[in-house]
């Protein structure tokens, strides 16, 4: 018995192998080629895997489930609009004056608009593998981060003295405050079963001994795409090496 993912990795691995068995033997021989005066004109026979169908008999055994939480989609513009003003709320303005106070509350409206936006993004893609605390925290450090550097420049463009002690107060502020605010803006819709993980039989011996109408047929198919390392400029005129498909 065994997990099918483990099974269906394990062969796409062993096809990898053999792949790389083969450069191994291609060099080997090209080594051979060189030395000879006249092998060495010769082209090196090298194989490449194009395209390999497997046709796989397996019988189910163990269907393991787990329970999932589904929640309401999330709507972006009133869950932004509340993380904002919960943010603007969040903001140490006591010391300023009213003008510094509204442009500093400006400064962090827009520029924290994006931030909020793909930080909904990953949000609502945690959300989706049931991880709604772990999600909203996830988001609450992200923007309470995003915003202590925003007031951290816009003190420094101002021209304002801020210790860093009280950007960490804020920082953490921020965290809890939107904690709170926000973690009844993700509804519970329902509650599912999915399958976790299913445990095969893949022995033949075993396989023979099974019901035909149990046992299923799985057709994989596995393409070859190489990768070699290259050497690139990045936007700063470093070399560096990349990985990329040939």
């Amino acid at each position: 018995m065994a997990k099918l993912s483990d099974f269906l990795g394990g062969l796409a691995s062993s096809i990898c192998d053999a792949r790389v068995n083969s450069d191994i033997q291609s060099l080997r021989i090209a080594e051979e080629y060189a030395k000879n005066d006249l092998l060495k004109h010769f082209s090196v026979p090298r194989m490449r895997i194009d395209r390999v169908e497997l046709n796989i008999p397996v019988a189910v055994d163990n269907l393991i489930e787990k329970t999932q939480n589904i929640y309401q989609p999330i709507n972006k513009s009133g869950f932004s609009t509340k993380a904002n003003q919960q943010v603007i709320n969040s903001l140490p303005v006591d010391r300023l004056s009213i003008e510094v106070s509204k442009n500093l509350n400006a400064a962090i409206d827009e520029n924290l608009k994006t931030a909020i936006e793909d930080s909904i993004n990953k949000l609502e893609a945690k959300i989706r593998v049931d991880q709604k605390d772990d999600a909203i925290k996830d988001f609450s450090s992200t923007i309470a981060s995003k915003t202590a550097d925003l007031v951290e420049i816009f003190y420094r463009e101002n021209k304002i003295k801020i210790a860093t002690r009280e950007l960490s107060t804020l920082k953490d502020k921020v965290f809890k405050d939107l904690q709170a605010a926000l973690k009844d803006e993700i509804v519970f819709k329902q509650e599912v079963k999915i399958v976790d993980s299913v445990d095969v039989i893949v022995e033949s011996h075993k396989l023979r001994d099974i019901n035909p109408q149990n046992v299923i047929m799985i057709k994989m198919t596995i393409s070859e795409q190489g990768m070699e390392w290259v050497n690139m400029e990045d936007r700063n005129g470093k070399i560096v090496n990349k990985l990329i498909p040939e």
